[in-house]
């Protein structure tokens, strides 16, 4: 794998398909391989993002509407770009970052009725245009996602504002993330995220290599 040039790798998927177990396994694999690696996460990565989702998350906060949550995941990439991102991939770094763009469309766009040609305008707004070098879609039934991300037993009280969303909101995303990408399937890839950490994590490292 060559040194010194930068790239952006985004981990997309409904909540609780692995996203944060494959950025680590990466991000922990290509640091034994030498390369200089940032792991971040949206919303969040800067003091100000992380404002941000608190109150995104904030099960008090449900009466957002669907606009001003755009505008606030929105802002915190905006900030997220201008000052970690870009600036850490133009020094060479491997950025691996929890969700980015699409998950506006799929959350906002798809699930939550906005329209798609708006979401993305605001996007390329916030980011400057800035684009990942490949995004992984992890594909995993929400059901299965839910029970394996919070175990069983769970209760509402241990769910955040995006989760009390329920299961039929998170269908909703599942399918527009599969639209997105066979409308867009340029630097998008998706992976069966259903099977062992393990496995998963050994297709995410030949889909990297392709783009390092």
């Amino acid at each position: 794998m060559p040194q010194g040039d930068g790239r952006f790798i985004v981990f997309e998927g409904v909540d609780g398909s692995g996203k944060s177990t494959q950025a680590f396994l990466l991000s922990k694999y290509l640091g034994e391989q030498k390369m200089r690696v940032v792991a971040t996460r949206e919303p969040g990565g800067t003091v100000t993002g992380e404002e941000i989702r608190r109150v995104l998350l904030d099960p008090q906060a449900e009466d957002l509407t669907p606009q001003c949550e755009l505008l606030l995941y929105m802002a915190s990439r905006a900030q997220h770009v201008g000052r970690i991102i870009k600036p850490a991939v133009e020094r060479g770094h491997i950025v691996i970052c929890e969700r980015y763009c699409l998950s506006s469309l799929a959350y906002q766009g798809y699930a939550e009725g906005l329209a798609l040609e708006e979401v993305a305008a605001v996007g390329t707004f916030a980011t400057g245009g800035f684009q990942a070098d490949l995004t992984i879609i992890l594909d995993v039934d929400p059901e299965i996602a839910m029970e394996r991300d919070k175990g069983p037993g769970t209760v509402e009280a241990d769910y955040d504002r995006i989760e009390r969303k329920g299961i039929a909101f998170q269908r909703k995303v599942r399918e527009g993330f599969l639209e997105i990408t066979r409308e867009r399937p340029e630097k998008t890839r998706i992976v069966d995220g259903s099977r062992r950490a393990k496995e998963v994590h050994e297709e995410v490292k030949r889909l990297v290599a392709d783009v390092l």
